[in-house]
């Protein structure tokens, strides 16, 4: 084009990482200390500039849109303190809650600087809460500011703090309940309830999620007004595993969390987050275990997921609104086919290697956000014991 670009039809990231991880145990005393340490290195395997195509979040490029070759960091730096069976950690570190979490989807995981605390003194619940006030990305050598994931102009804010606990009762219920603040952006709560039933020999296990989400402080993303329901069933019959799941969306604005958090505990996530305003969704999953015809640590996985209802015409942010994009988007629509294989290998020098090797194919209506693609994904992890 006459500003120097040229559209391509394909990415491609091909990417090599490191992680040398360092967990320690707690001193002895009425105080225990430990430390988390985690050195992370990645090397860009392909760098063409246009067979990446910016690298998206997948490798780290410049200004330039050149890919930077090779790049390391402390992925993770925290203190840890232990009285009775509760933790404090203070530094550079990874929660995972229905609020707030840290996003493992790429080679190399993120993390965020802060403090969390996690109790387990009450058998059956436990608590959890935190405050952050800096995100260090999948692909990246820094740090940087807490924004949203989605919207069409960045908005930072200071920090996300949260709370909540767990409870697992005697009789298999569980329930989980959650507070968020991203600061002058968004109030988030969570409701969790999920229970294991048994018929014969088939064990079904049901999950229904809702958040609740309104913009606060500052509102400097504009204003928020939505809920967001799901329900999964999954009944398991020796080694197959059937998961239905639906998923609603209530609001003229995306679902949105903390990016690189992947924060969202809802049930029809793939390779779409089908969080789209006033979505609707449908998914049914199956897994096969193929431990039962002899081939332990082999399992496939196929899914499909259709959205639809997308609705952002009634849009109204403010001026400072984020998802004005959406105002477009009247009754779109998509789907996606997708398989997972994976294999873990059992013994010998190579046990506990994993390869996975996966295939999504998605397609959609003209202004529905992801549009059409297919993404292949080969992901091989080789851990080892140093001591």
């Amino acid at each position: 084009t006459s500003e120097g670009r040229r559209a391509v039809r394909d990415r491609t990231a091909w990417l090599e990482g490191f992680k040398l991880d360092y967990v320690s145990g707690f001193t002895q005393g009425m105080v225990g200390f430990g430390l988390d340490l985690s050195a992370y290195s990645a090397v860009a395997l392909e760098r063409g500039k246009l067979a990446t195509a910016g690298g998206s979040n997948r490798l780290l490029v410049d200004k330039d849109g050149d890919v930077v070759d090779d790049w390391s960091k402390m992925g993770v730096a925290a203190l840890k303190f232990k009285v009775s069976d509760t933790v404090l950690k203070v530094g550079r570190h990874q929660v995972k809650t229905p609020v707030m979490g840290y996003s493992d989807t790429r080679t190399l995981p993120a993390a965020f600087d802060g403090v969390s605390l996690e109790s387990h003194d009450v058998e059956g619940l436990t608590i959890k809460s935190g405050y952050f006030d800096r995100a260090t990305p999948r692909t990246g050598a820094g740090s940087q500011d807490l924004t949203p994931s989605f919207g069409t102009r960045r908005v930072t804010s200071d920090w996300v703090a949260y709370a909540g606990a767990d409870y697992l009762a005697s009789n298999g219920w569980r329930a989980s309940a959650y507070v968020s603040r991203f600061e002058d952006i968004w109030d988030r709560e969570y409701v969790g309830l999920g229970q294991k039933f048994k018929w014969d020999e088939i064990t079904t296990d049901i999950q229904f999620d809702f958040y609740n989400t309104q913009s606060s402080g500052r509102e400097v993303a504009g204003t928020i007004d939505q809920q967001a329901y799901g329900l999964s069933i999954t009944p398991v019959y020796k080694n197959h595993t059937l998961k239905f799941g639906l998923q609603q969306i209530k609001g003229d604005e995306y679902f949105d969390y903390v990016a690189e958090s992947n924060a969202i505990n809802l049930p029809n996530t793939m390779l779409s987050y089908y969080n789209g305003p006033n979505e609707r969704s449908f998914q049914v999953n199956y897994i096969n275990d193929f431990a039962a015809y002899g081939f332990p640590g082999f399992k496939t996985i196929l899914w499909y997921i259709k959205g639809w209802g997308i609705d952002g015409t009634h849009y109204d942010g403010g001026p400072d609104g984020i998802y004005s994009s959406v105002l477009k988007q009247s009754d779109e629509s998509h789907y996606e086919v997708g398989t997972f294989v994976s294999y873990v290998v059992q013994s010998g020098q190579l046990k506990g290697v994993n390869l996975l090797s996966g295939y999504a194919w998605h397609r959609a209506s003209e202004n529905q956000i992801e549009g059409n693609l297919e993404e292949f994904r080969l992901i091989v992890n080789v851990p080892f014991n140093i001591f």
